[in-house]
């Protein structure tokens, strides 16, 4: 503004420097006598504003974060290209526009004037044309949002218009255009500093991403070698103690035969290659020997097997003790072996048979026993095996070491390690991230800074 031109320019007092010199500035703001020449009191991009002393922020954009201040910055150069939009729009003759600006200028104006009419109506005004539009179920609430909505797209026209319109224009329309476009070109620089921060972060992710991925495969890798270790100490386990169950049913086995082949018989009685069986149960083959005599005859010859036979009422007994008492000459079978005796009365005409099978069980002892010292012997060798087996647990102990070996393995533990730090490195702030954060803000800083002080000529 020249002092040809500030003929409007009302002159108020402002406050005293120290110097002592009187400020003024104009009526509106916009101008600041310096002691020369009027000199603008506003910046250009229109944040800041000279009252006679010190810049103030049309706007308060400081300790905004750097993000909040991009949006500021983006929506005050949009509020700049409505408003010149507007004053553009509302006065097309003085620009004549052609081609979109045309178009819009147009539109524009087709915009104003429904919602012009929509006001009239809202306002009370006639409005039948609404009314009959709307029709009688129609209310107010319908006419408001067809106003906040008309207004929205007023104001996209509004903005397109400012964005799109040729310079020069109008001077107050280009004013405004100069100063969005300064508030775009900051806001644009904000945000390519943080899209540079967004790229620095995405990159130091990418880089935790992947130092993650490789503490969890080195962390795999052991955990499975750990798996295959006890695995192994299982199945070697589980093999000893297959072989030890083997070894005792083997030893089960030579222990107990069976009664063996059938070797002879007399009434109740059962002789096998192994065992003898009694009415009073089982004895074994081997050192078993039968006696077939009277009562008397078998007391005096073996007193003591028969006395206990008497004194435990076994079976038989009774009719042996009316034997012995009444001097009877009835034969009775004596069998006494190395684990008990019994006895049994021979039947009239069964003399004969009885002797028989008592020749027969004197002879089978000794095969019998033959046949017992070849068990006992493999009955030994099979102790013997079984108890070579249960002590035998160097498998086992190998599986062990070898566990204890992965667990304590310097290389699978140092790659978790060395895995782990890469990732703590890599969540840590980049050099990159670091100067872009700078960047951004010292950017912020230098935008909610206020400019040099204004000083007088």
């Amino acid at each position: 503004m020249s002092a040809e031109n500030a003929t409007t320019v009302t002159m108020v007092e402002t406050e005293q420097t120290g110097g002592g010199g009187r400020r003024l500035l104009s009526s509106d703001g916009s101008w600041w006598w310096n002691g020369r020449r009027w000199v603008p009191a506003v910046t250009e991009d229109g944040l800041w504003r000279w009252d006679g002393a010190r810049w103030r922020g049309t706007v308060e954009l400081e300790g905004k974060r750097p993000e909040d201040l991009a949006t500021t910055l983006a929506l005050l150069a949009e509020d700049r290209y409505a408003q010149a939009g507007a004053i553009l729009a509302e006065r097309p003759d003085e620009w004549q526009p052609d081609g979109p600006s045309r178009e819009l200028t147009e539109r524009a104006a087709e915009l104003r004037g429904r919602i012009a009419r929509l006001e009239e109506g809202l306002s009370g005004g006639d409005g039948r044309g609404l009314r009959r539009r709307l029709g009688p179920g129609d209310d107010r609430r319908q006419l408001e949002e067809e106003r906040a909505s008309l207004n929205g797209e007023y104001r996209s026209i509004l903005v397109r218009l400012g964005r799109t319109a040729p310079q020069p224009s109008i001077k107050e329309a280009d004013d405004l255009l100069g100063a969005a476009r300064l508030l775009d070109e900051r806001a644009a620089m904000m945000t390519a500093g943080l899209a540079e921060v967004d790229e620095a972060e995405r990159m130091r992710a990418d880089a935790a991403a992947a130092a993650q991925r490789e503490l969890a495969a080195a962390e795999d890798n052991r955990l499975r070698a750990l798996q295959d270790a006890r695995r192994a100490v299982e199945a070697a386990e589980s093999q000893h103690a297959w072989a030890v169950a083997e070894a005792r049913a083997r030893l089960r086995t030579v222990l107990t035969p069976g009664p063996g082949e059938l070797k002879a018989g007399l009434g109740p009685l059962r002789l096998f290659a192994n065992v003898l069986e009694t009415p009073t149960g089982r004895l074994p083959a081997a050192g078993t020997a039968a006696y077939v005599d009277t009562a008397t005859g078998l007391w005096a010859r073996h007193r003591d097997a028969l006395a206990d036979l008497v004194l435990l009422e076994a079976p038989e007994s009774e009719t042996f003790l009316d034997a012995l008492t009444e001097g009877s000459g009835s034969l009775f079978l004596l069998v006494v072996g190395p684990t008990g005796t019994a006895l049994w009365p021979c039947p009239p005409g069964q003399e004969k048979a009885a002797q028989r099978f008592a020749a027969v069980v004197l002879d089978h002892a000794q095969d019998a026993a033959k046949v017992k010292e070849d068990r006992d012997a493999k009955a030994h060798r099979a102790e013997r095996e079984l108890d070579a087996i249960t002590r035998d647990r160097s498998s086992i102990e190998a599986a062990e070491a070898e566990l204890a070996r992965v667990e304590a393995d310097p290389e699978l533990l140092g790659a978790i390690d060395e895995a782990r730090e890469r990732l703590n490195r890599a969540r840590a702030d980049t050099p990159e991230l670091i100067e872009a954060r700078r960047k951004v803000m010292e950017l912020a800083r230098r935008l909610v800074a206020p400019p040099e002080p204004l000083r007088a000529a």
